[in-house]
């Protein structure tokens, strides 16, 4: 194990277990074996270090459920319940640092670290529209924001209970009961009002989806520049009046093998 990852690991613990605010660099340092000076010639701050960390648990849960295995039997409704209970499942497993994160940090804690928290929320909900899109279809797409805040309301609140009244719960039943429900509200759409839905057309949703991609593209590391020109010229196919299918498909197929963008892409996939 790098010195970068045993400092990563030695920082989720502390954290953990005495809160951000309370655990100092020299503490860190002193876990993984290293001196304070040391310390800062892998992170710059504390915060930059708090915030590798949670792009890291972020990025984990969204690469497992995105290569997350379905079987020849699975319907769509099976690989639903499949993605809620690895989601809800790593959650469980992490939360005392998920915790800390609740406890510790407000919005206003400061710029870079709202910016953050904002980007990972973005790719939350980008997930969870994608899972209900592949699992229920295009009809529902006027309620989806309306079905995001309920599927994602059930989940958080179970995991609070379970977390703070330490209750124990089988998952499957969990996450069986959260589909049934959203099953019942996805029955009866045709007689009810999207609240959420801003009545925004596909083209701004598409650009939106395009914006998304780029801002996520311009954070990460891995082939930025490649990555843009790639989505560049998807852009510009989906622009003309008369695009190349087989381009847009070879395009999208590229950028869908980048894990960190792979459920933007896919959610962006469905509006071309």
């Amino acid at each position: 194990m790098d010195k970068k990852t045993e400092l990563m690991k030695h920082a989720v613990r502390l954290f953990s277990l005495k809160g951000f605010h309370q655990t100092s660099v020299q503490e860190i340092a002193e876990a993984t074996g290293i001196s304070k000076g040391a310390f800062y010639k892998h992170f710059d701050s504390k915060e930059i270090l708090f915030i590798k960390i949670l792009q890291q648990h972020h990025q984990e849960i969204m690469m497992e459920i995105s290569n997350s295995q379905s079987t020849q039997e699975d319907d769509s409704k099976d690989i639903f319940k499949k993605k809620l209970a690895i989601e809800i499942e790593r959650t469980l497993s992490n939360h005392e640092f998920f915790m800390m994160v609740f406890k510790d940090f407000t919005l206003t804690e400061s710029e870079t670290l709202k910016d953050v928290f904002m980007e990972l929320r973005q790719s939350t909900i980008t997930l969870h529209k994608t899972i209900l899109l592949d699992t229920y279809g295009a009809s529902i797409e006027p309620f989806l924001p309306d079905l995001v805040a309920i599927l994602e309301g059930l989940m958080q609140q179970y995991i609070f209970v379970l977390v703070f009244e330490k209750k124990q719960v089988s998952i499957d039943k969990l996450v069986n009961f959260i589909t049934t429900t959203i099953d019942a509200v996805v029955n009866n759409l045709d007689f009810m009002e999207p609240v959420l839905n801003e009545a925004r057309s596909p083209a701004a949703t598409i650009e939106e989806s395009f914006l998304q991609i780029t801002k996520k593209i311009k954070a990460s590391e891995t082939n930025q520049e490649k990555l843009l020109a790639t989505l560049h010229l998807l852009k510009e196919q989906v622009e003309q009046d008369e695009p190349q299918t087989f381009l847009i498909e070879a395009l999208l197929g590229y950028l869908k093998q980048f894990s960190f963008i792979k459920n933007e892409v896919a959610y962006l996939e469905k509006f071309i």
